[in-house]
This record gives C-alpha cells, structure tokens and sequence, in this order.
C-alpha cells in the first residue's frame, strides 16, 4: 500500500506540472504527436480501452502501464477521474515507471 500513495503522490505531482494528459482522445493525439512519453491504464479500464490503446501505443512506440490503482483512485490523486493518462515527460514518466517496476505492472 505504500508504493500506491507514493505513486498517487507522484500522479498528483505530475499533474500540478501539467505533465498529464487525462482520457483517451487526447492520450491518443499525445502519443501520435511524440509527447507522450507513457502511457497509464486504471486497473478497472475496460478491455477494449485497453487493447486499443495498447494497439495504438505499439505504433507509436509508447509504454504502457497497468496502474494499480481504480478510475477512481486516480481521480482522487490527481482531481479528474480518468482511465487512461498519459505521461508528457520523461522524468516523470521514468520514475512513475520505477514506482510501477516494484510491483511489475507492465501491461
């Protein structure tokens, strides 16, 4: 449970950056335009959110990640509730990606 609030922390930090991207449309233009440098899931995103971010995040070249956290465990973190985020920065998105790596959520 600790590496969750330090992750919800880092999520709240990245988006007082504005860092975050929030939903799938604006994810999907992120990733298509290079600026995403991650791209992360809720633990409760539908199956076809999913596979098709995961689809259009191979062509593009972008990580992914399973958060473990819910749609609304991320709202809380970061204010607007959102299945699908994506991770403008790269330090940022190394150290969500080291957070994450301690509990092996690679999608």
């Amino acid at each position: 449970m600790q590496n969750n609030e330090r992750l919800c922390g880092f999520l709240g930090l990245s988006r007082k950056a504005g860092k975050l991207v929030f939903g799938f449309d604006m994810t999907v233009e992120a990733m298509q335009k290079g600026t995403a440098n991650s791209v992360l899931l809720s633990s409760d995103c539908s199956e076809r959110t999913s596979r098709n971010i995961k689809r259009i995040a191979e062509d593009c070249e972008t990580e992914v990640y399973i958060l473990p956290l819910t749609m609304d465990e991320i709202g809380y973190a970061v204010a607007k509730r959102a299945g699908v985020l994506a991770v403008c920065d790269s330090g940022f998105s190394k150290k969500i990606k080291e957070l994450l790596d301690n509990g092996n959520h690679t999608a």
